[in-house]
């Protein structure tokens, strides 16, 4: 056993983590990570288990605050609102007023050609219009 792990075991030994079933728990885990993030000089065996809080708190994240992908509609209005786009200029850049109503209606789906033209517009994934 190398001095590492003694040093990572006097941690878990002290701390005794486990999975996070409570909004307490969670945030008592945030806290202590944050404050290993926050040393200037971090040994081995806190970075080891900063990494071990850190899946805790990701698992814990994603089963009670999952991160939803924004519907594509919605994503262009927003973006269309942040950078100040008024819906002429959105045909202009897809190349029809006519096809632009119809997806700010949301009669209509975006087409490859659309979506490849938005995030380039946008300076964002292709994804985002997916």
């Amino acid at each position: 056993m190398t001095a590492i792990d003694v040093a990572y075991g006097e941690l878990l030994r002290n701390d005794l983590p486990r999975a996070i079933h409570s909004e307490k728990d969670y945030h008592a885990y945030l806290a202590r990570a944050e404050e290993l993030s926050d040393k200037k000089s971090r040994s081995a065996a806190e970075s080891r288990y900063l990494e071990l809080l850190s899946v805790l708190i990701e698992r814990y994240e994603q089963e009670h605050d999952p991160i939803v992908a924004p519907d594509p509609l919605e994503a262009l209005k927003e973006l269309m609102v942040a950078n100040g786009m008024s819906q002429s200029a959105l045909a202009r850049l897809l190349g029809s007023s006519g096809i632009t109503s119809e997806i700010l209606s949301g009669k209509r789906s975006l087409s490859k050609t659309h979506i490849k033209k938005l995030a380039e517009a946008f300076n964002v994934s292709t994804d985002l219009f997916v």
